[in-house]
């Protein structure tokens, strides 16, 4: 009987975590990146930070890395901070030929799948396909404010839809 509860509790929290929403407060994330110390996402608190978590060889991550980098520019003396963080198999080998071609003005590196899952509170035990690119905006004191997995429609308008969520996150504290 005991462990028949402790195994439901499990399973609870454990679906209480695929079901979590914004706000919900950034887990910690480590980026690693060719030829430069690593990241740790908690390093850009007091800016607002659009992640976008990426495959190097995915289309729509490359387009979405041609989107990104005339906004991290634009929004750059606004205090925004855009990132990229690939996390396919191979995101270490092909992280070169990404950085290369794409030439992002923002920093880009890998972490593995696990972390990325981890990051998004997806367990093992969540079935949903995980598409790419994915969109996460946190706030200056690093809550996820906003999370569009690929697979939404943030992706149809992704330069007006990434505008309107820093704009918003921009915006003075209401006293």
């Amino acid at each position: 009987m005991r462990t028949a509860i402790l195994t439901f509790l499990c399973a609870t929290s454990a679906l209480t975590a695929i079901a979590a929403e914004p706000p919900r407060p950034s887990p910690p994330l480590t980026i690693e990146r060719l030829g430069a110390p690593a990241l740790q996402l908690s390093q850009y608190r007091g800016k607002v930070v659009a992640l976008a978590l990426i495959f190097t060889t995915c289309s729509h991550c490359q387009d979405l890395t041609r989107t990104l980098g005339p906004l991290s520019r634009e929004y750059a003396l606004r205090g925004v901070q855009v990132i990229e963080c690939a996390f396919n198999d191979d995101a270490k080998q092909t992280m070169a030929q990404f950085l290369d071609q794409l030439q992002p003005p923002f920093p880009v590196g890998w972490t593995n799948r696990t972390a990325a899952m981890t990051y998004l509170q997806r367990t093992i035990m969540d079935t949903r396909p995980l598409y790419v690119p994915h969109m996460l905006f946190l706030d200056r004191r690093g809550i996820i404010r906003a999370d569009y997995p690929g697979e939404s429609d943030f992706f149809k308008d992704p330069a007006t839809n990434i505008r309107a969520e820093l704009e918003k996150l921009l915006k003075p504290a209401a006293k």
